[in-house]
């Protein structure tokens, strides 16, 4: 596992589940309303080296973090991206998207370029730590 992976580090936050082969990290860049990622909890840079088991096991979460986001914020569509480009080490980014805005804990988030693209690189909203921590509860309460 190289140093410099930010993925890698055990005290990656705010876990919101992990299983065996992933964890559902929520998005410090909350420029869409609940934006989180599945990591792979062993460092991995290829995503065709995913075992079969870890495939299996990222679709079982992948449903179950869109479930939890449509529960939360009822977005209206979703985008799903294999990026690395900043952390090489597997992830998938999931991406609410929404026709009008959301909010949340007194901020109002707004999508900007739906239905259209998704800007990568993405603008950066950073919420107050408070507000984040309250994002954070209040999207593990709705995992099932």
């Amino acid at each position: 596992m190289p140093d410099e992976c930010s993925l890698c580090h055990p005290d990656l936050a705010p876990k919101l589940m992990t299983s065996e082969a992933w964890m559902l990290i929520l998005n410090h860049n909350q420029n869409l309303l609940g934006k989180c990622f599945l990591a792979l909890n062993r460092h991995l840079e290829a995503v065709t080296a995913l075992t079969t088991e870890e495939w299996l096991d990222l679709q079982v979460h992948l449903r179950r973090a869109t479930d939890m986001l449509i529960s939360a914020f009822q977005p209206d569509h979703f985008n799903y991206a294999f990026l690395q480009n900043q952390d090489r080490h597997v992830h998938l980014h999931i991406m609410p998207r929404y026709a009008a805005p959301r909010t949340f804990g007194g901020s109002t988030f707004i999508d900007p370029d739906y239905p259209s693209h998704y800007a990568v690189p993405a603008p950066v909203h950073r919420l107050p730590t408070g507000q984040f921590a309250a994002l954070a509860g209040y999207l593990q309460q709705r995992l099932q």
